[in-house]
């Protein structure tokens, strides 16, 4: 009996000591962002709503165990992306991401995460290839992708029929910056469009960080447009739309949720003034629901520098939901990845469900319009 109590002890002593060990009491979550280059204040602003969700459960003494945030840099190069997201996937105690800001990062982060079975969760990157490279053959690993705004083919085709059905244009060009982002909003766009009976002259190409667009506006100029759709972000578009006007083309210019920055006003000056651009949802500005939050995160950042972004609404929320997914999975990455994709999540920009893709099931779009004075982007009302 003796032997038989003190064998029973150490095995009692073993499990134990191999339960505290499959146990942890502290996580990582990791944020994967553009921390320098032209995007960096897009990541930074990201990195501080994923902080704030986290500290604010932190003192409510919600958390369901210890989380750290720990950023990384992807500069918004698909390879730094991969890179890092090497680093992450190697990283034991991460047991998801928030991230990253552009298509083409989230694309190759994506692949790296799925063979370590890492959920991602991105408030920003819309292109439709980021959900749909996960349904085909080949694809190593579980689908990890958790998308919280409406893709490119729900906000290009939008635009499109605003242009076709509210403004009636029916000649466009259409521009893109020849990144993922860029030529879905584009060809999403242009789809629509000629599905509603409209003309399109041309598909031109442009680069990122491209700031001489005069070869590109005397095409334009030929093409006897009604409107244009540029595809890319908010550093290019400024440009773009200051040669334009300066040009004499006066006519609509559109751009997709990636050009929604309030740099736009200083980087374009009046020449942005009723440019057309899409945003998700409801701008967080005009949301009833989200007026709490935005008095928090201004009380909390109440610089200049530190003013809440486009995305930064969706970044507190996909940190809000890991952290909700947690208390019902523990940091077991598989079980989290099905606590995030089976269950509703309940957030200031409604309810939340992920449909088998890891695409959100919220499809609502507004068209805004730029008002230099206001330095403000006002909705437009469309029912389409």
């Amino acid at each position: 009996m003796r032997v038989n109590l003190v064998g029973a002890f150490l095995l009692a002593s073993c499990l134990g000591f191999f339960g505290c060990r499959a146990r942890p009491r502290s996580a990582t979550l990791a944020v994967a962002v553009p921390l320098s280059g032209d995007l960096a204040a897009d990541g930074s602003g990201i990195l501080r709503a994923v902080t704030m969700a986290v500290d604010e459960a932190r003192d409510a003494g919600t958390l369901p165990l210890t989380i750290e945030v720990a950023a990384f840099d992807d500069k918004a190069d698909p390879r730094a992306a991969a890179e890092i997201a090497e680093r992450i996937s190697r990283t034991p105690a991460v047991v998801a991401v928030i991230g990253h800001l552009t298509s083409g990062c989230s694309i190759e982060g994506s692949k790296v995460y799925a063979r370590a079975g890492i959920p991602m969760l991105t408030p920003s990157a819309t292109a439709p290839e980021l959900t749909l490279q996960q349904t085909r053959v080949g694809w190593a690993g579980p689908r990890v992708v958790f998308r919280l705004l409406p893709s490119d083919a729900v906000q290009g085709s939008y635009a499109a029929d605003f242009a076709y059905g509210k403004l009636a244009l029916r000649r466009m060009a259409i521009l893109q910056d020849q990144t993922a982002y860029g030529m879905g909003i584009a060809e999403e766009f242009r789809k629509r469009f000629l599905a509603r009976g409209g003309a399109v002259a041309g598909v031109e190409a442009v680069s990122r960080g491209q700031r001489d667009f005069s070869g590109v506006l005397d095409d334009l100029r030929r093409w006897n447009i009604d409107g244009v759709l540029f595809g890319g972000v908010y550093t290019d578009f400024a440009p773009l739309l200051k040669q334009a006007r300066a040009a004499g083309l006066g006519v609509p210019v559109f751009s997709g949720d990636g050009s929604k920055a309030d740099d736009l006003f200083s980087l374009a000056g009046p020449a942005c003034d009723g440019a057309y651009v899409t945003v998700s949802g409801v701008p967080v500005e005009h949301l009833p629901s989200a007026q709490d939050f935005v008095s928090r995160f201004k009380a909390r950042y109440p610089r200049a520098d530190e003013a809440l972004r486009t995305f930064d609404d969706y970044a507190y929320e996909a940190a809000r939901i890991v952290l909700e997914s947690l208390r019902k999975s523990g940091p077991d990455r598989a079980r989290l990845l099905e606590a995030i994709r089976s269950n509703s999540h309940e957030t200031m920009l409604g309810d939340i469900t992920f449909d088998s893709k890891g695409d959100t099931l919220k499809s609502l779009v507004t068209m805004t319009r730029a008002d230099y004075k206001a330095k403000a982007f006002e909705p437009v009302i469309y029912d389409r």
